[in-house]
C-alpha cells in the first residue's frame, strides 16, 4: 500500500494499472497525428496518363524490379520523379500495407515539375529534337 496525502491509500496495483492507462492513452493520442505534407493540384485525366506512362517505364527497371511490397512503390516514385518523391516521401516513407493517401498529390507534382525550375525529363522521353521518344 501507498500512503497519499489526505490519509488515501492506494495499492500498488493501482498505481500499475494507472500508468498503463496514461501510456496507452498517450499513445492513441500521438497515433492520432497525420503526417503532413506538400498539396499539388491533382487533374485526373492530365496527371494520370502522365503518371502512367512514367510508372510503366520505372516498374520494368531492374533496380525497381528487385524490391517488393513499399520499397518497390519507392523505388518507382522516385525514379518518375525524385523531386516529387523528395516533396511528398522523403521524410515519410510509405509503409506496407498503408493506404497512399498522398498518390493524387504526387502526381499533381509530376505534372506541375514538369513544368518549373525543377523540371526532370520522365523515363523514356526522348530529345524531340532529334525526333526520338
Amino acid at each position: 500500500m501507498i500512503n497519499l496525502p489526505g490519509n488515501s491509500e492506494m495499492r500498488l496495483e493501482d498505481v500499475c494499472l494507472l500508468l498503463v492507462m496514461v501510456v496507452i492513452v498517450t499513445e492513441i493520442v500521438e497515433s492520432r497525428k497525420q503526417y503532413e505534407f506538400k498539396q499539388y493540384t491533382y487533374r485526373k485525366k492530365r496527371d494520370d496518363r502522365k503518371y502512367k506512362n512514367a510508372k510503366a517505364l520505372c516498374e520494368t527497371r531492374p533496380e525497381c524490379l528487385s524490391k517488393f511490397g513499399a520499397e518497390q512503390t519507392a523505388c518507382v516514385r522516385n525514379c518518375t520523379s525524385s523531386f516529387c518523391y523528395k516533396q511528398i516521401y522523403a521524410d515519410d516513407p510509405l509503409e506496407d500495407g498503408e493506404i497512399d493517401v498522398r498518390l493524387n498529390s504526387f502526381k499533381g507534382c509530376l505534372s506541375q515539375d514538369k513544368n518549373n525550375e525543377h523540371k526532370e525529363k520522365l523515363p523514356g522521353e526522348g530529345n524531340l529534337d532529334l525526333g526520338i521518344g
